[in-house]
């Protein structure tokens, strides 16, 4: 053994610092209370003093005291035992301090090593500190800075047991949080699949107005929706008091119809009298199942009512023959599109039902125009022979009686012919007789068509016939209705003794027909009302003037049924300028065919 002289300074020799008694506690020692665990540590040196002050300065703080006196032992207590704190000289008999500390960073890592060390091996301590000791003090050492050396020492492993105890929480905790991440991902691509699937389905069954079309894309899309092997779509039959089954997929389409059931009667019944969606998992155990859903072997059922404001339309119903029976999810996806099913489906309705009433009020018009007009050729016959001063020669006032009766039946006639004409229109089934014809030609036979009505007002029509005018393809006597209706329209609004100007000019791709009166024109919030069905601007104009309101609307058909456009130009004082074009050649329908069809005649 070396012999080393004591160079520890107690606590009476000068320098050591104060007693116990009266030093203040030192900053971080464990107090009884602390919840940490009493530190461990080893005390190496082969100096039996130096040992004991380290052994009763430590016991006092609370510390469990070991000790050894070589290194060999040292390594062994290390080894086999647990310590927080190695207070280790260098220089030892038998292995020397730099192999202690091997040894206890070996068993623990976290193990803090403190070396005494005197002046000379200054730099085997600092060897030491890259192998992983804590901190040194050199003798001779001060017992109150050794102590807070020790205490920082435990308190920094410690602090790195404690970061490590944090950062496998939140290793735990980022771990978990991943688990529940993956679970809300999975949730939302879920939830996002149904929903495009939702809003494409919705998009689809939107399409159409067609009933049966509409009804066979809902029961395409209840199959891909919930994973139906069969779907049907009931709706309610009121001549036959029941539910009928009006479109199926996976079903036997030829015994569609028989597959019906009464209100509140089986699983069916029982959704709609609650309006409410139904789903059995077992049928084969369920009591009151309907016979065609034993018919159709199936295992499992869904049934969601088509419900509206005011009733229950029918149901949507899908159908499994094997496998797990249908779940919450598929019920609420299932009732999300049987709300958009029953407004397809209302829709639907809604718009047969129109046809039908537009197809009904076309054969009332056509029905009741024929039989007007038959009277009314008679009338219109005898009041010309009336007239006809080379048979019968009237005083004035019968002649001016006759005069407004002449009139009167004129205005019938063109009132019957509009009539007929917009009821073309709307139904699509007014024909065109196209051909090439001379514009020079249409625009003088229309003026002269109505010189007459001018004439009884004193005014005067010009013609304007630029040379670039030309040939087009078109009706010509739709196209002349289209400007005697424009002209008698000037007419009925230009002051006695007025003027009205025609021009007829075209390009190398249509030409264009411009009417211009200069009557007291029309606001601009009234031009937002012309082409409208029964349109008058004003009422007391309108008593003056009469008319029907439709001459504008039929004027607007024709001209768009040859590919064209209208428009007017006015302003209060100004006057009004009406117009329109047409193409020189008529557009050809989308197979390169021309539709050349003929005018039916009433």
């Amino acid at each position: 053994m070396s012999q080393k002289p004591s160079q520890t300074q107690g606590p009476d020799t000068p320098g050591a610092g104060p007693p116990e008694a009266a030093r203040p506690a030192v900053p971080g020692a464990p107090s009884p209370e602390s919840s940490r665990p009493q530190p461990r540590i080893l005390v190496v040196d082969d100096e039996p003093h130096v040992v004991q002050i380290f052994q009763d300065l430590l016991a006092q703080r609370g510390y469990e005291v070991d000790s050894s006196s070589n290194g060999d032992d040292a390594i062994v207590k290390v080894t086999t035992g647990s310590f927080d704190l190695v207070l280790t000289d260098i220089n030892l008999p038998g292995v020397d301090g730099l192999e202690v500390v091997r040894a206890a960073k070996a068993a623990d890592k976290d193990t803090c090593v403190i070396l005494i060390t005197g002046y000379a091996s200054t730099t085997t301590a600092i060897d030491a500190l890259r192998q992983g000791a804590y901190d040194y003090i050199t003798k001779p050492f001060d017992l109150w800075e050794t102590a807070k050396a020790i205490e920082r020492g435990l308190e920094s492993r410690f602090l790195v047991i404690e970061n490590r105890r944090l950062v496998t929480s939140l290793e735990d905790a980022n771990r978990e949080l991943q688990q529940h991440e993956q679970i809300l991902s999975r949730m939302v691509k879920e939830a996002t699949q149904r929903i495009t699937a939702l809003y494409e389905a919705g998009k689809e069954i939107s399409t159409s107005l067609s009933r049966q079309a509409t009804l066979e894309v809902i029961v395409n899309h209840v199959a891909k929706l919930v994973g139906a092997e069969a779907s049907l779509v009931f709706l309610y039959d009121t001549d036959a008091g029941e539910y009928v089954a009006e479109a199926g997929v996976g079903v036997p389409l030829e015994k569609l119809k028989t597959y019906r059931f009464g209100n509140g009667v089986g699983l069916h019944g029982q959704s709609v009298r609650n309006a409410s969606p139904v789903r059995y998992a077992t049928l084969a155990d369920t009591i009151g199942v309907e016979g065609f859903l034993t018919e159709l072997t199936a295992q499992s059922a869904l049934v969601v009512p088509l419900l509206t404001n005011e009733n229950v339309l029918g149901t949507i119903t899908a159908l499994r023959r094997s496998g797990r029976g249908f779940t919450p999810d598929d019920q609420e996806l299932l009732t999300m599109f049987a709300s958009q099913a029953s407004i397809a489906v209302t829709n639907a309705n809604l718009y047969e039902r129109t046809k039908e009433l537009d197809r009904m009020k076309s054969e009332f018009v056509a029905v009741v125009s024929h039989e007007v007009r038959t009277p009314l050729t008679s009338i219109k016959g005898s009041l010309e022979l009336l007239g006809d001063e080379r048979f019968h020669l009237l005083p004035p006032p019968q002649k001016e009686l006759l005069s407004i009766c002449q009139a009167n039946t004129e205005r019938l006639i063109t009132l019957i012919n509009d009539i007929l004409d917009f009821s073309k229109l709307e139904s699509s089934k007014l024909s065109l007789n196209f051909e090439s014809v001379e514009v020079g030609r249409i625009v003088p036979e229309a003026v002269d068509h109505i010189k007459n009505l001018a004439g009884i007002k004193g005014i005067t029509i010009d013609i304007h016939m630029e040379g670039t005018a030309g040939v087009i393809e078109a009706d010509p006597m739709r196209v002349a209705q289209v400007i005697t209706n424009l002209l008698g329209n000037a007419i009925k609004f230009s002051p006695e003794n007025g003027k009205i100007e025609v021009w007829a000019r075209g390009s190398e791709e249509e030409v264009s027909v411009a009417i211009k009166d200069y009557g007291k024109g029309i606001s601009q919030r009234d031009l937002s009302r012309l082409f409208q069905r029964f349109a008058q601007l004003d009422s007391s104009t309108t008593r003056k003037a009469g008319g029907t309101g439709l001459g504008l609307v039929i004027s607007k058909g024709i001209v768009e049924q040859h590919g064209g456009k209208i428009w007017v130009e006015s302003g209060l004082g100004k006057g009004s300028t009406f117009s329109f074009s047409i193409p020189r050649l008529r557009e050809s329908s989308e197979d390169g065919s021309e539709d050349l069809t003929s005018e039916s005649k009433t």
